[in-house]
């Protein structure tokens, strides 16, 4: 198949482009001279509808558009400072606890379409479950984020209990595999619940951390919000709805770890105890209020709120007699 001489140029220009981001990466500052014949022209035959036709290109209009591409990758750094930004950003292992409701594709597939636009991120997926879903394994390959699937059952004793800690066992599954697996050093980890929603300016704030970092939750309580209390910088203290005697009365979206914390402290876990998660988890990492780095600004700013999508009643049983080999059967499959 032919190709056209303006693709072909075109094609030069993207070229030249990265070979200038990376010559910058490297520190290499040349002069970029370029020589182009004289007002020589390009033919190029096409079909159009079965008729034949003669595109004439003069050589100046390709170098008028590949001198003013350049000109605005020189003077527009945007795109070597996000090579260059992305080959030391560190990771952010993000641990999403689930399981299967009527709810669960929906807010997975709310969260994935977030992360989607966040760089340099592991997202750990685990079911509180006896079998991975495959509709969220499907879900997962699709997005093409790096991530890993795996399983974390609620102990048969916790089960038992009327007030469940739900998520403790699939949080502590990901903090094992952290600890037991290669992880970025400088990386930090996030847990990121299913059913919230985030800002993207959040998980620069989350990267940006250097030992333990809080910010604030929005749509929590009778307050409104929770949040650490910031003076001249520093956290004095913690604003909540409900405090009931925790050294840490936190939200799970509201605070982030590094991974070389986690990694000194082996024991610091997450406990069983409803409603004292966050605290007891913090406590077990030794963290101390004064090591607290107050982000999003100061915490003047909201990037993360506490939704919560409603629960829904069980759908209506499709009758198979009538519509067991249509799409309604095979719909319905994916709503129970």
């Amino acid at each position: 198949m032919a190709v056209s001489p303006l693709f072909k140029s075109l094609i030069l220009v993207i070229f030249l482009g990265v070979s200038f981001c990376m010559f910058s990466l490297l520190a290499v500052h040349q002069p970029h001279q370029v020589s182009y014949p004289g007002q020589s022209s390009m033919e190029e035959v096409a079909s159009l509808n079965g008729r034949s036709i003669t595109i004439r290109i003069d050589d100046s209009i390709v170098h008028n558009i590949s001198e003013k591409v350049l000109e605005n990758i020189r003077s527009d750094t945007s795109l070597c400072t996000t090579l260059r930004e992305s080959i030391s950003m560190p990771t952010i292992y993000i641990i999403t606890p689930t399981y299967k409701r009527q709810e669960q594709i929906p807010d997975l597939t709310r969260l994935a379409q977030t992360l989607m636009h966040v760089p340099s991120i592991m997202w750990l997926v685990i079911e509180d479950a006896e079998m991975l879903n495959p509709q969220v394994a499907a879900l997962l390959n699709r997005t093409g984020i790096k991530y890993l699937h795996m399983l974390a059952p609620m102990p048969k004793d916790q089960q038992k209990r009327k007030v469940k800690a739900r998520g403790v066992s699939n949080r502590n599954r990901g903090l094992q595999w952290i600890r037991e697996n290669f992880a970025d050093k400088n990386g930090v980890i996030y847990f990121a619940d299913d059913d919230n929603t985030y800002d993207l300016r959040l998980f620069d704030e989350i990267r940006s951390v250097k030992k333990i970092g809080m910010w604030p939750v929005g749509l929590l309580t009778s307050y409104g919000m929770s949040s650490p209390v910031v003076k001249d910088g520093r956290v004095t203290g913690f604003y909540d709805g409900w405090v009931a005697n925790r050294k840490f009365p936190v939200d799970m979206a509201g605070f982030g770890v590094s991974v070389s914390m986690i990694r000194r402290n082996p024991k610091g876990n997450m406990p069983y105890v409803p409603g004292y998660e966050e605290d007891g988890f913090l406590r077990n990492l030794n963290v101390k209020i004064s090591e607290i780095e107050p982000k999003a600004e100061n915490c003047t700013k909201i990037y993360v709120w506490h939704t919560q999508t409603k629960k829904n009643r069980a759908p209506s049983r499709v009758n198979a007699t009538i519509h067991g080999h249509t799409n309604i059967w095979t719909l319905y499959q994916q709503i129970i």
